[in-house]
């Protein structure tokens, strides 16, 4: 990696952060061994390289991640309806709905009722408010079908772990991946308030306290840089720690890393979507704006945050704001991407 050229990636987020409407940036990048290099642009928030952020739905692959220890536990079957394991989700015709479908997007299931309910509410949300509307939502379209972005479906494939792993989600993803992996500052609630980097148009207070209090699996963990790149190292790695944690076995990786929505069309607009089992996938190279290879994936945030791990090049790519659904921060952040593509140098 030529370090000096990822400056490039310094001046894009000090620029965006000067004049745009992005808050503020924090990128890192490692290879499977060591962070290389790490920016800060603060702007007035004045965050540093170890402030929290939401990471929005970054936190998707991270419960994807959970899903896949579970199969490999021989605990669930992707391709089984999730009625099997879940009989009260089936309601509404949803007894096809398996959890390839709840991976993939490719489900069918109806949300935009529930956030209207949720941004309505007052007062923090019932225990179980979001798998309680995903059992009583319906069907857009058959499963399998068609391309729907959903994140209710994750309070779904929630319950799964929490009912097939034996403890609530949240603790699963504690003590099975951030506490072997080092990821002490990512959680459902910021672990240190003082070092939470705050949150732009996500609505007002009681709205951000809604969203906190779900613990929302589709999009409501805070992390730091540094946590991040520890989990897209154990990727990178093939799914086993510096230390030796076994986090997921190669073969589940190279399944959840292919792209398997090729051909199906989103069902609101019609474009084609890249997809994996809980991570995204780079468009083709006749269409796509990064110099991705088809081996890379990862996942966008809502906030402003990127994810990105290619390893035939061997990186790991962070990229952290705090503009709730901006476009800004993440053509800032596929730039400097591009920039860390441009840095991989010659073997």
């Amino acid at each position: 990696m030529n370090i000096e050229h990822l400056r490039h990636a310094a001046q894009i987020a000090d620029e965006a952060v000067k004049n745009g409407p992005q808050p503020t940036a924090v990128i890192a990048v490692a290879d499977r061994d060591t962070t290389l290099w790490t920016h800060v642009s603060p702007g007035e928030d004045g965050v540093s390289l170890d402030s929290i952020f939401l990471i929005a739905s970054i936190t998707k692959p991270v419960v994807a991640t959970a899903i896949m220890r579970l199969v490999e536990e021989g605990n669930l079957l992707l391709n089984v309806p999730v009625a099997t394991y879940l009989p009260e989700f089936g309601a509404n015709n949803k007894e096809h709905v398996t959890s390839w479908h709840l991976l993939t997007h490719s489900s069918g299931l109806e949300e935009d009722q529930y956030w209207g309910e949720l941004q309505a509410l007052t007062t923090p949300p019932p225990p179980g408010f979001l798998y309680n509307a995903a059992c009583s939502s319906y069907l857009h379209f058959d499963p399998g079908t068609a391309y729907q972005y959903n994140s209710l479906t994750f309070s779904v494939l929630s319950e799964l772990i929490a009912r097939l792993g034996g403890e609530p989600y949240p603790d699963y993803l504690r003590r099975h991946i951030f506490e072997p992996l080092g990821m002490t500052s990512t959680a459902f609630s910021p672990v240190d308030p003082a070092r939470a980097a705050p949150i732009y148009d996500l609505g007002p207070p009681h709205v951000v306290a809604g969203f906190t209090s779900l613990a929302m699996p589709g999009g409501g963990l805070w992390s730091s840089a540094a946590d991040l790149v520890a989990f897209g190292q154990a990727y990178l790695r093939g799914g086993t720690t510096a230390g030796g944690y076994k986090l997921l076995s190669p073969p589940s990786i190279s399944l959840m890393t292919q792209h398997y929505t090729h051909g199906q069309k989103q069902f609101v607009s019609g474009t084609s979507f890249n997809y994996g089992l809980g991570w995204g996938k780079p468009s083709s190279p006749r269409d796509g704006d990064l110099l991705a290879s088809e081996r890379a994936f990862g996942h966008n945030g809502a906030s402003g945050t990127t994810l990105w791990i290619d390893p035939q090049y061997g990186f790991v790519y962070v990229f952290l704001s705090n503009r709730w659904d901006m476009v800004d921060p993440l053509l800032t952040s596929a730039r400097g991407l591009n920039v860390v593509y441009g840095a991989v140098d010659g073997a």
